[in-house]
């Protein structure tokens, strides 16, 4: 009987001419829609009213009172009166819906092992070499936490069935929940997830770690050579520091210039030749940057007074027919004592003795 017939499916949308039977909110927004029975193809669970199958058809067949259900996945058939048949079929609908859910969520595990079975040694041994299975871990880990926050609100749907439902069609629910296992299945399910997470969550530490190894030991080296960069720089600068220090006090050290009264007993050119007390006369070549100036000398206190400078340097007057004890003159070697930086020509300054 074609007309006891009706064809179900849960979509998220409802199509046009579709008749809504249910609307569910998790664990996915979704309506149950009653299709045209001709309407091909077709994905979703046939009721049929009215018809029973053979004994010995697979499926699970129960009684509840006077209503009697044969049930399979994809074709349910229902003997019942005709005034129970719309609570009958809220009930068989809901539990469909919530079923094929969970039916979704062991298919998505089964197909996910095998590989998880191959990616153990992967998970447990990092190798750069291996790197192109880390982002799939990743991607993995995520696909499973999202099917266990599914798997949650899921849990809720079944031990709490719709309180739209009526007293007769919860009996239903419960019943099914009974006959197909749901209470195992849902243990079951929740530990070969478990299992893939533990799995990927371990191998995704594992990864983090490594790449932290691997990019820390990187970091630790240029951090290294920073420093050892920083240190030469450092050496660089106290060695110049060093130097400096040195070459100064290597020209104090060594400073050898002099400074001394003599007599200047003659001038040719560059060079001076000059008595100093009573050692011998001695001749200096005068500095490029000599300097020749006037100098007072007090005789009582001996402290000599710098006076005027004579431009004309050894040209000067004071230097033309030198007389034959000499042009009296504070002389100053340089550092090395080899030539004249300096002279001072002497004038006498104070009262003559009587």
């Amino acid at each position: 009987m074609a007309d006891d017939m009706i064809r179900v499916c849960f979509l998220a949308e409802v199509p046009t001419g579709g008749k809504i039977l249910r609307e569910y909110t998790q664990p996915r927004k979704a309506f149950a829609i009653e299709l045209d029975s001709q309407k091909e193809p077709f994905e979703g669970v046939e009721i049929v009213f009215g018809e029973f199958p053979p004994d010995g058809s697979s499926g699970i067949s129960f009684k509840v009172d006077n209503i009697a259900i044969a049930w399979q996945r994809q074709r349910i058939h229902v003997n019942c009166p005709s005034e129970a048949r719309s609570e009958v079929l809220a009930a068989l609908a809901d539990f469909n819906f919530h079923e094929a859910e969970l039916h979704r969520l062991e298919s998505d595990v089964e197909s996910q092992e095998p590989l998880a079975q191959k990616d153990v040694e992967f998970a447990h041994r990092i190798h750069h070499r291996n790197k192109q299975h880390w982002q799939r871990f990743g991607e993995t880990i995520e696909r499973c936490s999202k099917d266990r926050l599914i798997y949650a609100r899921l849990c809720s749907q079944f031990w709490l069935p719709s309180p739209a439902l009526s007293s007769k069609g919860r009996q239903i629910f419960s019943k099914l929940l009974r006959e197909c296992d749901i209470e195992d299945r849902l243990e079951i399910y929740s530990d070969r997830l478990e299992a893939l997470e533990e799995l990927y969550e371990g191998a995704n530490d594992r990864v983090a770690d490594y790449r932290w190894y691997r990019g820390g030991h990187i970091l630790e080296w240029t951090i290294v050579i920073l420093l050892v960069l920083e240190a030469v720089a450092m050496s660089i600068e106290l060695g110049m520091h060093i130097h400096e220090f040195n070459r100064d006090l290597k020209s104090e050290a060594v400073d050898l210039s002099e400074e001394f009264e003599a007599s200047i007993t003659r001038v040719d050119m560059d060079r001076v030749t000059f008595v100093s007390k009573a050692s011998d006369p001695r001749t200096l070549v005068v500095a490029k940057n000599l300097r020749v100036r006037e100098g007072r000398i007090d005789r009582k206190s001996g402290e000599v007074t710098q006076g005027l400078t004579l431009e004309k340097g050894l040209n000067d007057e004071a230097f033309q027919n030198i007389p034959v004890d000499g042009v009296k003159a504070m002389i100053l070697t340089d550092s090395r004592n080899e030539k004249i930086s300096q002279i001072q020509v002497l004038r006498s300054v104070g009262k003559k003795a009587k």
